[in-house]
């Protein structure tokens, strides 16, 4: 049994007024605090891509690409004193790449913007599109739709296991990764470059690979 503090200076009818009154800010209150959790959620996932953006820079220039990227947010005070201005790369000149044992190429990101260049513009509609699951990491792209050969299911572990080396599980020993149709993967609107929503998928477990690796 729940029991109900009633104020005695009111009447039974303006406290039940009072309570009803509690309960509709409650209810308007609901959708708003669902958005603020999906925001909040979709902000950790961006800062976590960034830790794993600069764990993986290897110049100076990924560096001053996440810089700016931070500068752009409003998490870094612009500044030039620590890697100096400098003109932006085209993203599409930062890509790593490799091509699968039936030569088809593969191309991903470092960063958030080089992700948003992967995911935004170079994967068309039949390319396959390729991201750990549930992991910070790159967004790999197969290109199948300028190919004139089938693409098999070696290319496709092939290609998920670099987007899972590419991922905070580069170090486990199995990585479960997201397949999906260029088609399924929409850019998420007022989102951080590089949030992407996802229609339809399958996912596929492999062993981490990186472009050094033999195996």
């Amino acid at each position: 049994m729940t029991k109900i503090q009633l104020d005695p200076r009111l009447s039974p009818q303006k406290n039940a007024e009072e309570f009803f009154k509690l309960y509709q800010k409650a209810k308007r209150a609901k959708p708003h605090l669902r958005r603020r959790h999906d925001e909040t959620i979709a902000e950790l996932k961006w800062l976590e891509d960034l830790l794993l953006a600069l764990e993986e820079a290897d110049s100076t220039e990924d560096l001053y690409h996440i810089q700016l990227e931070l500068e752009t947010c409003g998490l870094l005070k612009k500044s030039i004193a620590v890697l100096g201005k400098r003109p932006a790369r085209d993203p599409k000149e930062m890509l790593r790449h490799a091509v699968t044992s039936h030569g088809l190429r593969l191309f991903w990101g470092k960063n958030s913007r080089t992700n948003d260049y992967v995911s935004r513009i170079l994967t068309t509609s039949k390319d396959l599109w390729f991201h750990a699951h549930r992991l910070p990491g790159c967004h790999l792209v197969l290109k199948a739709e300028d190919s004139s050969r089938e693409v098999t299911e070696e290319d496709i572990l092939c290609a998920a296991a670099y987007a899972a080396g590419y991922s905070t599980g580069k170090n486990d020993n199995k990585v479960e990764v997201v397949v999906a149709l260029g088609k399924d993967v929409k850019k998420v609107k007022g989102g951080r470059p590089g949030q992407v929503s996802i229609n339809a998928y399958r996912t596929v477990i492999v062993v981490p690979k990186r472009l050094n690796d033999t195996h």
